[in-house]
C-alpha cells in the first residue's frame, strides 16, 4: 500500500470515483450511502497501515471491503424492496420533460428494477465487469470466489436481464 500520505492521496484520487459508481449501483442509486461507504473503505485502508497491503492489491482490497460494507448496509434495512422503492419514487418525482427524457427515465427505471431482482452475487459481478471493466480474474479476487463462478454469475445475470428486457419490450409493444 502507500508509504506516505501523498501516495494514499494518489490511491484515493485514482479509485474513489469508480468505487462510488460501483457502490451506487450495488445500493440501487443511493449516492450519499455510496459515498459514505467508499469513504469508510478508504479509512479502513488508511488504518490498516502502509505495509499490510501490496500496491497491486489495493484496488481489489478496496472493492472487497466496500462490497462487504454495502452488504452490511443492505442487511440493516428492512427489505430490498423498500430501498428500491425509494429510488423509484425519486425517479418518478422528476418533472416531465421532453419525450426523450421521459423515455430515458423509463428505461433507467426498468433497468434498475431488473437489476434489483438479480441475486447479489450476480449483480455485483455484472457491475464490476460492465461498469468497472474488470477482468474475470479481477472480479474473482474482489468477490473472493473462483473465476469459474464469476463467469457463471455474469452469464446468468446477462441471460436473465436479456429475457426480462425482451418480455418488457413485448409487453410495451
Amino acid at each position: 500500500m502507500a508509504n506516505t500520505d501523498a501516495e494514499f492521496a494518489e490511491i484515493f484520487n485514482e479509485y474513489y470515483p469508480s468505487l462510488c459508481r460501483f457502490l451506487e449501483c450495488l445500493l440501487g442509486g443511493a449516492t450519499g450511502a455510496a459515498q459514505d461507504i467508499a469513504q469508510e473503505s478508504f479509512m479502513r485502508l488508511y488504518r490498516t497501515g502502509p505495509d499490510r497491503i501490496a500496491r497491486a492489491e489495493v484496488r481489489f482490497w478496496l472493492f472487497r471491503v466496500a462490497r462487504n460494507f454495502a452488504l452490511n448496509e443492505l442487511s440493516k434495512r428492512s427489505t430490498r424492496q423498500r430501498l428500491f422503492g425509494k429510488v423509484l419514487d425519486a425517479l418518478r418525482a422528476e418533472t416531465p420533460g421532453p419525450a426523450e427524457r421521459l423515455e430515458a427515465a423509463e428505461r433507467k427505471e426498468l433497468i434498475l428494477g431488473m437489476l434489483k431482482h438479480l441475486p447479489e452475487q450476480q449483480r455485483a459481478a455484472l457491475l464490476l465487469r460492465e461498469q468497472e471493466e474488470m477482468s474475470y480474474g479481477e472480479i474473482a479476487r474482489v468477490l473472493n470466489v473462483s473465476e469459474a463462478k464469476v463467469k457463471v454469475d455474469i452469464f446468468r445475470a446477462r441471460t436473465t436481464l436479456r429475457t426480462r428486457w425482451e418480455r418488457a419490450q413485448a409487453a410495451g409493444a
